[in-house]
């Protein structure tokens, strides 16, 4: 193993294996243990492994201690925790997992080779120069990913060469320095190594995007500049084609890490397995029919689709129907207006590279159609798939854009006075108000949660205690990490590594009822 990481070359597959298994033989104790590092990372673990076992006694090894080791957006991320450890000894640990952190990001997670600058509390792994520009892990991905560039490169040199417009290609390099604010997420490992087999669609049709750019050729100045910038952007998110997000290789965990986080969307998770499960016989893209969620407020349904788009590494939005006033949200705004804007769906479409974002319509039920611009005409092409192949955004009539491939989840506290025939385009799924046992549940996800990824996190014990879950088994689901995160900050006040059930004191507010169960109950000091 320390041949091929002071090669600095990919590692194989099969020699990635043999070196874990290698690791395993050397320590039997991590048979049991979750043990995924990047393999670029192998060396600082293998010492890793050895500092940990001279802070560690023999006792520790038969009560198999938690040792986990992954690689989380190509960053090394270690747990450790040891039963009935002293202050002491849990500190050092915790010492030498920082050091090792720090010296992963000093490595390229591919090759090992010196990454100089790396910042342990960066959002995401740094890659050295060789394979900074490349998709994959292993040495068989990224050929794979290579020959699939080259081909994309000799399609756009022959594309180039039939057009007469000369200076796209300056012009998109120049866009590139500006890229939209759209919301893409940070790669993630768990999802990488699958962008080589992302399907490729076509996006929409270049001659017109050349003639919206051409029509405000004679306009003021200020509006063909602000086409030209539109232009650029589609063009620097990749012009004619887009890239589908796709499933990680173990979809069927992340199915469970979703149950285990949302205990009463059973329903959904079910929903999501079949899709999910009949998408990895084909190409295995992120794909589902359009969903409405239906359940009290403040059970967490934007917050469960908020989670699938981060772990599946998608674009997410959120449109808040109730404050919808008109279509343009989605659609946009008519081109005679003089303030006319593309709407936000397609600045989410466009501006991006991927063509399956995950889209939330907040509250359905709530959207006002008694005005004279409805904000639901747009949804009734939209979740069409064959009609949202040709998107229209109102602003920009030149061309369409294909919007068939996005996952949408609508929330609605009732389906009264929501439309039937757009009821008869959603699959309709009644969410259940979490149970106190469920809500302990996701209370202790959320506090792992916060401490994996807070730079602070490992000053705080692993786990809440059963009085501190008792209080919280009171609360709806998304003031939890609100009164975690306040909780938390007294207990770093008060230089105690543990949440007290005084840290969270509920009380009531005065008699007002609100939207959803357990009315009337806020957390404060």
């Amino acid at each position: 193993m320390t041949d091929l990481q002071r090669k600095y070359r990919p590692m194989r597959r099969r020699e990635y294996q043999e070196a874990v298994e290698e690791l395993k033989r050397l320590h039997p104790w991590l048979e049991k243990q979750v043990f995924q590092p990047a393999p670029g990372h192998l060396a600082v673990v293998a010492e890793l492994i050895t500092q940990c076992e001279r802070l560690m006694h023999r006792s520790d090894y038969q009560r198999r201690p938690l040792f986990c080791v992954t690689a989380t957006r190509e960053k090394l991320a270690v747990r450790v925790e040891v039963s009935d450890a002293s202050i002491q000894r849990e500190r050092a640990l915790l010492d030498v997992v920082e050091q090792a952190r720090h010296a992963a990001q000093q490595c390229c997670p591919v090759c090992g080779a010196p990454v100089f600058g790396g910042d342990a509390n960066a959002p995401q792994g740094a890659r050295c120069a060789a394979h900074e520009q490349v998709v994959g892990l292993f040495a068989e991905d990224i050929q794979r990913f290579k020959r699939a560039a080259k081909a994309l490169e000799l399609a756009d040199a022959e594309r180039a060469s039939s057009t007469t417009d000369r200076d796209a290609p300056t012009r998109t390099e120049a866009a590139k320095k500006d890229l939209p604010d759209s919301p893409v997420p940070a790669r993630d490992s768990s999802t990488s190594t699958n962008d080589k087999h992302a399907p490729l669609i076509a996006f929409l049709d270049a001659s017109g995007l050349k003639q919206f750019v051409d029509r405000h050729r004679a306009k003021a100045d200020e509006k063909f500049k602000r086409a030209q910038q539109i232009a650029e952007r589609i063009r620097a998110a990749g012009h004619e084609r887009r890239t589908l997000g796709m499933l990680p290789d173990e979809w069927d965990v992340l199915i469970e890490e979703f149950t285990q986080a949302f205990p009463n969307f059973s329903e959904l998770a079910e929903v999501l397995h079949d899709h999910f499960a009949l998408n990895a016989m084909g190409d295995g893209r992120v794909a589902w029919s359009p969903l409405l969620l239906v359940g009290p407020a403040s059970i967490g349904k934007t917050g469960a689709a908020r989670w699938l788009a981060e772990r599946l590494a998608l674009p997410f939005r959120v449109f808040d129907m109730a404050s919808a006033q008109s279509g343009s949200p989605l659609a946009g705004s008519e081109a005679f207006w003089s303030n006319s804007e593309p709407g936000l769906l397609f600045e989410l479409l466009a501006y991006q590279p991927k063509a399956n974002p995950v889209v939330v319509l907040d509250e359905l039920d709530k959207t006002e159609q008694v005005r004279q611009y409805d904000p639901l005409a747009a949804l009734y092409t939209l979740l069409e798939p064959r009609s949202a192949r040709s998107f229209t955004d109102l602003s920009i009539r030149d061309f369409t854009i294909d919007a068939s491939h996005v996952n949408w989840i609508a929330t609605a506290n009732s389906v009264d006075g929501i439309p039937s025939p757009l009821l008869s385009r959603l699959t309709v799924l009644h969410v259940q108000a979490p149970t106190p046992d469920q809500i302990a549940r996701i209370a202790q996800n959320i506090y792992g949660r916060m401490r994996a990824e807070a730079s602070w996190g490992s000053a705080f014990v692993p786990s809440l205690d059963g009085a501190v879950l008792e209080k919280l088994k009171h609360l709806p689901p998304r003031s939890l990490g609100l009164a975690l995160r306040r909780a938390l900050g007294h207990a770093a006040r008060d230089l105690r590594d543990h949440i007290r059930p005084k840290d969270l004191q509920l009380v009531s507010d005065g008699g007002k009822r609100s939207i959803g169960f357990t009315a009337g109950l806020t957390v404060q000091r």
